[in-house]
């Protein structure tokens, strides 16, 4: 994939661990900039050093800071973006009769909120670019539903494939490209934040059978890096054992 990117400027939200790491690798790997917000500063930093990248800290959830951040990215990456990765989610199975209503708010203020935040701040340097991508990590789970216990994570991820056709719609005649990316499980370390018997469940199966971060981030690249005229409007990926 090298070169593919030569010259975009990218930046990368959840970019401390898992499909947003990955994918920060795989945009430097392919020849773009890329800067990467996240709340784990120790996490970024060392990881921007490594991609000779910016690290813009901040905690998607807070609407302030990551208009600040956003400004930071595109200010290291010489005054513009040309893609943003929405890549930042939580995890957090539970039924609704026995669900915490803390994790219930957590789920939607990361997975939908977040990527509200980063969206709407990132919008005026997209939209000055010649041509700009916003890519929208979801899920599979956001389609269909793998057992009660994920219904409120689903109903996020649903919420983002919805939210990305209305911001399709509104960004298109402006050269943005809008794209989800829809995976199956993962083998990251979404499922250690619970303690829920879904959530170890999942680890394990994501182990056995799960596509890797790289795998997804691969296919992130390949929207980055599609014809001007190309819109990859949802990718849905599983491995081929699941």
């Amino acid at each position: 994939m090298e070169g593919r990117l030569e010259g975009r400027r990218i930046l990368v939200t959840g970019a401390s661990g898992g499909i947003g790491a990955a994918t920060a690798r795989a945009v430097a790997a392919a020849g773009g900039q890329v800067a990467l917000l996240a709340r784990r500063e120790d996490r970024i930093a060392a990881l921007a050093e490594e991609l000779g990248g910016a690290a813009v800290p901040a905690d998607v959830v807070d609407v302030a800071a990551v208009g600040h951040a956003v400004a930071r990215a595109a200010e290291a990456l010489g005054g513009r973006l040309d893609g943003l990765v929405n890549a930042a989610g939580v995890l957090r199975p539970g039924t609704v009769a026995e669900g915490d209503p803390d994790d219930w708010a957590l789920t939607f203020d990361v997975n939908v909120r977040g990527l509200l935040h980063a969206t709407q701040a990132a919008i005026p340097y997209l939209t000055a670019a010649d041509h700009a991508d916003v890519v929208n990590v979801s899920s599979m789970s956001g389609r269909r539903l793998g057992s009660a216990p994920m219904g409120v994570y689903a109903a996020s991820k649903a919420a983002v494939h919805m939210l990305s056709e209305g911001l399709r719609r509104e960004l298109g005649e402006r050269g943005v490209r809008v794209a989800v990316i829809a995976p199956g499980i993962v083998e990251t370390d979404i499922f250690a934040a619970s303690d829920h018997e879904t959530a170890h469940s999942l680890a394990a199966r994501s182990r056995q059978i799960g596509l890797s971060a790289d795998q997804v981030a691969d296919r992130i690249v390949e929207v980055l890096a599609a014809p001007p005229g190309v819109v990859h409007a949802e990718v849905a990926m599983l491995s081929i054992d699941q």
